[in-house]
């Protein structure tokens, strides 16, 4: 009787999602959360029709974590699409260190991150390329860093 009491209480949570939503990562990476939020990634579950809306086909870039979400709302391609689902690293106490955060789950994306959409199975009109996409989503260099903005000049901004 205690194992099946156990059992219901674990169950739950091994089955919940793996996804924080991405207002959780702004807490602190308030500079990187701004330039998401601002470019087409954020938006991107918004270019479809609500018969694409539907289809696997399309939510595998334009959502894809929506389709394993559970009490978090994940539209778009959000912070976790890229950097892996946030659960276990999110905690600043992993955070603070970079290679426990890639042992909790932290992804480094790549260019071949980015190849699973934008490849050559892509419905795009113009060709993709990685360096000049990079750059406009730029969030994590020094360049990045030259350039950040006061957040109380950010928090301003935000209605």
């Amino acid at each position: 009787m205690k194992r099946l009491v156990l059992l219901l209480c674990i169950a739950p949570a091994a089955l919940a999602s793996d996804l924080v939503g991405s207002v959780s990562c702004r807490t602190c990476h308030a500079e990187a959360y701004r330039i998401w939020a601002a470019g087409p990634h954020a938006r991107a579950a918004q270019a479809l029709t609500p018969d694409q809306r539907r289809q696997a086909l399309c939510l595998q870039c334009h959502s894809r974590d929506e389709q394993r979400e559970s009490q978090v709302d994940v539209q778009g391609v959000s912070c976790e699409t890229c950097h892996g689902g946030g659960r276990w690293y999110q905690p600043a106490v992993v955070m603070r260190d970079k290679e426990l955060a890639r042992l909790f789950g932290l992804v480094d994306p790549t260019a071949q991150s980015c190849m699973v959409c934008h490849g050559g199975q892509s419905p795009s009109l113009k060709p993709f390329d990685v360096k000049e996409a990079m750059l406009r989503i730029d969030h994590w260099t020094a360049e990045r860093a030259a350039r950040k903005p006061k957040l109380s000049v950010w928090l301003r901004e935000r209605p």
